[in-house]
């Protein structure tokens, strides 16, 4: 309405428009205030999604920072175990070379006794022919005396026979 549209409107016409505005103006007031309250809520809620947000992409950093730290340990973990499997190959080759040496060392040793008891047994027997032969050339008379006796006595028969024939001479 236009302002001369208001001034030919009587005063009873202009209180009801007046009441009608006012209703108006509270129902906005009303609908203001709705609206308000929504916002804030809104808010609130876009708020809390930020700082919900905000705290998986805090969750994230946590989770990332985590996972790199047990990358990190288990990569320590495998450096660790190279190092000691390297080292272990490294006394096994070396006691392995020890152990080769030491066997070489008792095979050598072992065959220079064996050779040393040969050689000495050899010298032992070499020694008591040498005596015995010298013995029985220093006793010919002994060895007469032993050939003798052998073709004086027949050999002894064996103990039935023996047992047969000296029956008839009793």
């Amino acid at each position: 309405m236009t302002d001369e549209e208001l001034r030919k409107l009587k005063r009873g016409d202009l209180l009801e428009l007046l009441v009608a505005q006012s209703r108006e103006t509270e129902e906005l007031r009303e609908k203001l205030q709705t609206a308000e309250q929504e916002l804030a809520s809104r808010r609130i809620r876009l708020n809390e999604v930020g700082n919900i947000a905000n705290a998986a992409l805090d969750l994230n950093g946590v989770f990332a920072a985590a996972q790199a730290a047990a990358d990190q340990y288990v990569e320590s973990i495998r450096l660790q175990s190279q190092d000691t499997e390297s080292h272990c190959a490294q006394l096994v080759a070396e006691a392995q070379e020890k152990a080769d040496r030491l066997l070489a060392e008792t095979e050598t040793k072992c065959a220079d006794m064996v050779a040393q008891a040969e050689a000495e047994t050899r010298e032992f027997w070499d020694m008591v022919s040498r005596r015995l032969e010298n013995f029985y050339n220093e006793h010919a008379g002994l060895r007469e005396l032993l050939a003798l006796d052998q073709l004086k006595s027949p050999a002894p028969a064996p103990a039935e026979e023996a047992t047969v024939e000296e029956a008839p001479h009793e």
